[in-house]
Formats: structure tokens, sequence, C-alpha cells
């Protein structure tokens, strides 16, 4: 009797964490944060939406979703320059709503080009433990791919560390964590150098996305993120192109 009972119990809370109204706050870098400008330009605006990818959301409508991600943050200078407080602002404000508020934070880029692997694992250790203090559901994201390649074809990966190390935080803190990282490569690899570049911000721009690069990889995070919470979220489908990514396919 009492297993039935620890089952019917468990079974009422996934029901009610799947009935929770849902909000959204991205955390990171340049290729979290939405820009049109150049050395901008990630895949928040394919995830959340937007007239600059012609509201193609991968999100229910009316769902909030709040990107304070900025343009060459670390996850030193992000806290140091204020851009932190911004986040966690949003944070309490969409759980004093009573929202289920899920936080992604992705970074890497340019912390590669500072310090090491550990440093960026000690500061994201702290992200998570700040945000869960305040209510909100952190959900790590390993760093995009940059879109450079070998002489066979193959991604020239620097990202690596960086990588393992959010993967590892991951582990050790117990919460979600998608691995962009990995999906992205595998993708690029798969469409081939010359259809990867067809989503560069600027030709020689392998790093920042346009508004074809934020579709795509809003939609590969959105699949990400239904698969690790699954049957929880808003996210909308577009099976056309989860198709094509999950075959490696160019839809551009």
């Amino acid at each position: 009797m009492p297993r039935f009972f620890n089952a019917l119990l468990l079974f009422f809370a996934c029901v009610a964490t799947r009935q929770l109204p849902t909000s959204f706050v991205l955390v990171g870098d340049s290729t979290t944060a939405n820009g049109t400008t150049p050395n901008s330009g990630g895949w928040g605006n394919g995830f959340c939406g937007s007239t600059i990818t012609g509201n193609i959301a991968s999100l229910a409508a009316g769902t909030p979703c709040i990107n304070t991600a900025h343009n060459g943050a670390t996850t030193g200078t992000f806290v140091a320059n204020g851009f932190w407080d911004i986040s966690l602002a949003a944070i309490r404000g969409e759980v004093a709503k009573a929202r289920r508020t899920l936080v992604t934070i992705q970074f890497g880029h340019n912390d590669q080009k500072v310090a090491p692997p550990e440093s960026m694992a000690v500061n994201l250790t702290s992200m998570v433990q700040q945000i869960r203090s305040i209510g909100g559901e952190p959900v790590l994201v390993t760093s995009l791919a940059r879109r450079t390649f070998n002489a066979n074809g193959a991604v020239t990966d620097t990202l690596g560390p960086w990588a393992a190390a959010t993967i590892l935080v991951a582990q050790q803190e117990r919460t979600h964590v998608l691995d962009l990282h990995k999906s992205s490569i595998a993708y690029v690899e798969a469409i081939g150098p010359d259809s990867a570049h067809i989503l560069n911000r600027l030709p020689d721009d392998n790093t920042h996305l346009n508004v074809n690069g934020t579709t795509v990889f809003g939609r590969m995070v959105a699949d990400l993120m239904s698969a690790s919470f699954f049957g929880q979220l808003p996210i909308i489908p577009n099976p056309g192109l989860t198709f094509n990514i999950t075959h490696g396919i160019p839809s551009f």
C-alpha cells in the first residue's frame, strides 16, 4: 500500500509540474543573444520567436521568454558588468507570478579566451546555485559549435574542454544539461561547410548566426529542451525543421 501511495503522489506531482505556466530566461554570450549587427547573433530569437525571424518561434504563443544574454560576455564579466543582476531580476519577476521559470546558461566562447575551463566551472556552479535559491530552474547549455572546418570536412573544435566543464557542473549540481555543442557539431559536419556557412551572420563569421542560423539552432535548442523535459514544456513542434536537423539535411 505505501508503494502504491508513493507512486500516486509522484503521478500527481508530475501532472502538476506539466500544468504550471512556464517562463524562460536566457543567460549567456553573443551565441545566445539577439542581434543583427556584426559580431552578434545567437539562437535566442529562433527559440523565443521574434519579428527578426518572421515570428518563427519554438515556444507556444504567450510564453514569456526573456533574453538577457550579452555580446562578448564571459561568466566573470557577465556578473561584474551587472548583466547577471538583470537576469536575476527577470527570474524573480517570473517566479513571483507563480510561473515555472527555466533559466538557460550558455557560456564558453569568451571564457575560452581568458581562463581555463575550471574557472568557468566555478562561475557556472555559483550561477546554478543562485538561480535555485530564488526559485528558478537552471538548465546548462554547452557552447554552440564554431563552423570552422579542417581539410577533411570535420569541425575544428577548440571549445570541447569548456563544453565538458559545463557537463561536469551539471552532473555535480544535478541539473539539466543540453549538449548543444555535440549536436551542433554533428549537424554542421553532416550538412558540410558550404551549407553551414549559409548560416553565418557575415560570410567570414563562423561564430554568429543570421536569421537562418538562429531559426535552425533555436529549433535545435528547443528539441533538446523538449527531450530533457519530456511532455512538460510549452514547446511547439516544427516537424520539417526537426527532421532536417536530425537527418543532417540543410534547411536553407
